[in-house]
């Protein structure tokens, strides 16, 4: 679930709280210049550390972004889709080694 902005990140911090696992699912696409942001995520970084699930990264970007309409998820979205292809498609050197 891709995260973006200040509300979007007191939700997800509202579903940890009733179920921690998922925090697993998170990546937080944008550093919000709302303070509260950074208190949701570290609230939901010490949810995942306190149940041993692990614990969500900072966000991707900071763009200093205050509009609310998902712009800095749309900018992370091409990160997060090549970041899975590296992930799922990189050639390991024994993949090479064999060709």
């Amino acid at each position: 679930v891709l995260v973006d902005g200040f509300i979007v990140t007191t939700a997800a911090m509202v579903a940890c709280y009733f179920s921690p696992n998922v925090s697993r699912i998170l990546l937080f696409a944008t550093h919000s210049t709302e303070k509260g942001q950074a208190v949701a995520i570290r609230t939901i970084q010490n949810i995942a550390r306190d149940n041993k699930i692990p614990v969500p990264e900072k966000p991707a970007l900071d763009m200093n972004l205050r509009m609310g309409e998902a712009t800095g998820a749309l900018t992370a979205v091409p990160i997060a889709r090549s970041a899975a292809a590296i992930i799922s498609e990189l050639a390991t050197l024994e993949d090479i080694l064999m060709c």
